[in-house]
């Protein structure tokens, strides 16, 4: 997998832009006089953009090559950040995020789709490991420094730090362009059929349902956690330890799944998550918080690469771009709705019974999924 390292590295640099955000948006958008429910609109909204753009950004990366979109996607990460400098009420916050969420949609499915075009099929659920591992580890980092540098220097240190650390992995990426073919895919397809498949459906909503959790997580624990004196810098630990436990399992368990099968580990990791969110509904404590939260990343660890690798299975070779782009897609969505849906359900229910409903959500597309997938496993086949 060492050639690919340059991708995990580019991958670590993007998400860490996004994921310095998490533990300032909530207190952002609150400063600026946004409700909560609002509050959660600011925090999804990017990712409701990622996802309805992903899917034609990954076929036209299908057309046009990788090459162009991933820089194209790198310039949009440096200089988006700056736009928050310039906020100065919800609307305006609104706007940005949803550009933000564009750069996110020009980037992510050219990486995850040149990560599946460079890994050798038998070890594609490995490759999947490494690189959701390499931006796990983002979001280990992130929500910490970003809470850190909030707590410590101000809102506008961090916006110019999302804008920084993407241009370091431009200039890591720039000399090793010539791993990256600059030409379109040899033989696009535009066939849709694959996802009519059931395991394809029951995989694409995997990454949905657990990003459920994760984004009413991202979105409502600064909140949840400050409303019991829970400072900045221990909600950032919280975050980051979902991410860290998530982290550590990316790897092994794309490895397990290209051994025992896709579907045992996303079944298991879905329950795990499933579990971990009802009990933060019940938690009022640091500690206990920090300890759902690696349970709820230790399931999240498990799923997600098996997940992807099941996708990249199923989907045609000619179609990896938009492959890809439809299960980022998936993911977009899962995190928009959990800060979005979820914040109306704690305006109107207060934040203990919205994690019991986030996890109740959850539950039910561990049956959905359990439905779709099902079927006897099988082995990925070659291209």
């Amino acid at each position: 997998m060492l050639k690919l390292f340059p991708l995990y590295v580019l991958g670590f640099c993007s998400y860490i832009s996004f994921t310095l955000l998490f533990p300032v948006i909530p207190d952002y958008a609150a400063s600026l006089g946004a409700s909560v429910p609002l509050v959660g609109l600011a925090v999804g909204i990017s990712s409701y953009i990622t996802a309805l753009l992903m899917i034609p950004f990954g076929m036209l990366s299908d057309r046009i090559g990788r090459r162009t979109l991933l820089l194209a996607g790198l310039v949009l990460y440096i200089f988006c950040p700056l736009l928050y400098l310039v906020v100065s009420d919800p609307i305006q916050l609104l706007l940005v995020r949803a550009f933000h969420g564009l750069a996110s949609a020009a980037f992510i499915p050219v990486v995850h789709a040149l990560v599946v075009d460079m890994a050798p099929v038998e070890r594609r659920g490995e490759a999947m490991g490494w690189y959701t591992a390499s931006t796990q580890l983002s979001f280990i980092a992130g929500p910490l420094i970003g809470g850190f540098i909030l707590n410590y220097v101000g809102f506008d240190a961090v916006f110019y730090s999302c804008g920084v650390i993407p241009f370091l992995g431009l200039l890591f990426i720039l000399p090793r362009l010539a791993f990256i073919s600059p030409k379109p895919i040899a033989a696009v397809e535009r066939s849709w059929g694959w996802m009519r498949q059931r395991r394809s459906l029951g995989a694409l909503l995997t990454p949905l349902f657990i990003t459920i959790g994760s984004g009413t997580i991202i979105a409502f624990m600064p909140l949840y956690g400050g409303g019991f004196g829970i400072e900045a810098v221990r909600i950032g630990i919280i975050i980051t330890a979902v991410y860290a436990s998530s982290a550590l399992l990316r790897a092994p368990a794309g490895w397990l799944s290209d051994r025992i099968g896709r579907e045992p580990l996303i079944l298991g990791g879905f329950l795990t998550s499933a579990v971990a969110i009802a009990f933060i509904s019940f938690l009022t404590s640091f500690p206990w918080l920090v300890a759902a939260a690696i349970f709820f990343g230790l399931g999240m660890g498990l799923a997600m690469p098996a997940s992807f690798a099941l996708v990249a299975d199923l989907a045609p070779p000619g179609a990896r771009g938009l492959t890809m782009g439809v299960a980022n897609s998936f993911l977009q969505a899962g995190i928009a709705i959990g800060a979005t849906v979820m914040g109306a359900i704690a305006g109107v229910t207060g934040f203990p019974a919205m994690f019991r409903i986030c996890a109740l959500s959850l539950i039910a597309g561990l049956a959905i999924i359990f439905y779709l997938i099902r079927s006897a496993r099988r082995r990925p086949s070659s291209d």
